[in-house]
């Protein structure tokens, strides 16, 4: 198996993992259980990896989490006036304390 992507969190493994299987790559996400060695093994160690089943799939697989990684870097947000929170702008409401947010603009 070859190491295609390695995931700041184990939430954003499986989001790019299930990104991955919806066009029929098999991938599998190692170091799940890592995160509580931190201290004992280098962090970078810990976070999680995904790994091809097969390695003919790269290709497909690297276009995918490219383009994954664009759409975070463009990914717009709105900050709360209430708590000061930073939320996806597609959220009506703040995550962390329920205000309607305002569109900006």
């Amino acid at each position: 198996m070859k190491r295609i992507y390695t995931a700041a969190n184990l939430q954003e493994a499986y989001l790019v993992a299930g990104l991955l299987q919806q066009s029929a790559i098999e991938v599998t996400v190692e170091n799940e259980n890592l995160q509580g060695a931190v201290g004992e093994i280098p962090f970078t160690h810990a976070y999680p990896e995904l790994h091809l089943t097969d390695e003919r799939d790269e290709a497909r697989a690297l276009a995918i989490i490219s383009e994954y990684e664009t759409s975070q870097k463009h990914q717009k947000t709105v900050r709360c006036h209430t708590c000061g929170e930073e939320n996806p702008a597609n959220f009506s409401c703040c995550w962390s304390c329920e205000a309607v947010l305002e569109e900006s603009g």
